[in-house]
């Protein structure tokens, strides 16, 4: 009877072992690969399903848009100049010049824009325009363009001939001087000059009174003009 009592018994611990092990094993599968792909199956079913959700919009989002200047003058002799562009995607245009705000601008989300901007300083001017976005907070600053307000009219020196000066060469020769990057004409003819500003060409004369009018413009559009009166008589 005894022995049958210690049969039961190891016959119960065993069962008892077993199942232990068996739980082990199932405990450590479901924190392990069953934890995984339950998360797994989760994130799956949950992206499905926001897949057919409507997508609301990041308003912090920098939209694609774009800002372009057409048109922006180099140089100026006047305090004010225009400048035109086209944007897309903002409605609200910002001018600086000399980083300094100076106008501020509503416009319709995609159009064309001309405004005028004043208040240069002699010299150098730094320009560019900030765009926005009003919905979304998107901005976008242009290139910064650099604008050159002369005022003054270029030199324009004029070493020969002479005024009223008599000559008895049918063709002489005209020098002169002026400031860098200025154009010259004489009688309405292009004349090369170097690079510290001299020129030198010839004109041809007629019999009698010849009137030579020699032009000198910047880039700014400043214009000095000299008149010389030659007169010509053959030999």
């Amino acid at each position: 009877m005894k022995h049958l009592d210690t049969s039961s018994k190891n016959k119960l611990t065993k069962t008892i072992a077993t199942f232990i092990f068996v739980l082990v094993i199932i405990l450590v599968f479901i924190f392990t690969v069953g934890f995984n792909l339950l998360l797994k199956t989760s994130v799956f079913i949950a992206n499905l399903f926001a897949k057919n959700q409507p997508q609301s919009l990041n308003k912090t989002i920098d939209l694609y848009g774009s800002i372009e200047i057409d048109s922006i003058p180099t140089a100026t002799n006047s305090g004010t100049f225009i400048v035109t562009g086209t944007l897309v995607n903002y409605d609200k245009l910002e001018f600086f010049l000399n980083d300094e705000k100076v106008k501020t601008k509503s416009i319709n989300v995609n159009d064309t824009f001309t405004e005028e901007i004043g208040e240069l300083i002699e010299g150098e001017n730094d320009f560019y325009i900030r765009a926005t976005n009003t919905e979304t907070k998107s901005k976008k600053n242009t290139a910064i363009y650099t604008i050159v307000l002369k005022e003054s009219k270029p030199k324009l020196e004029i070493n020969q001939p002479q005024d009223n000066d008599k000559t008895s060469q049918q063709e002489i020769i005209v020098k002169g001087s002026t400031d860098k990057e200025v154009f010259i004409r004489i009688n309405d003819l292009p004349v090369v000059v170097d690079a510290i500003g001299n020129f030198e060409t010839s004109v041809r004369l007629k019999d009698g009174e010849n009137i030579i009018k020699i032009t000198a413009s910047d880039i700014a559009g400043n214009i000095e003009e000299k008149t010389l009166k030659i007169n010509y008589q053959q030999d």
